[in-house]
């Protein structure tokens, strides 16, 4: 049905970086998009950053 066969990581690679709205290529690529769009290009750890509840307590 297809004249090539796209390997599975690939394919996966695809999807997670078109769902995330990121760049997919090396290091200095996403720095160039980066650059180019003014948006960062990499994930950033999930979740609230450490210590903002002791921001909350000073209230």
């Amino acid at each position: 049905m297809f004249q090539y066969q796209v390997d599975d990581k690939l394919l996966e690679d695809i999807r997670l970086t078109a769902n995330k709205g990121l760049a997919l290529g090396n290091d200095k690529f996403k720095e160039q998009i980066a650059l180019l769009t003014g948006q960062r290009q990499t994930e950033l750890k999930r979740g609230r950053k450490e210590g903002w509840r002791n921001h909350c307590d000073d209230e």
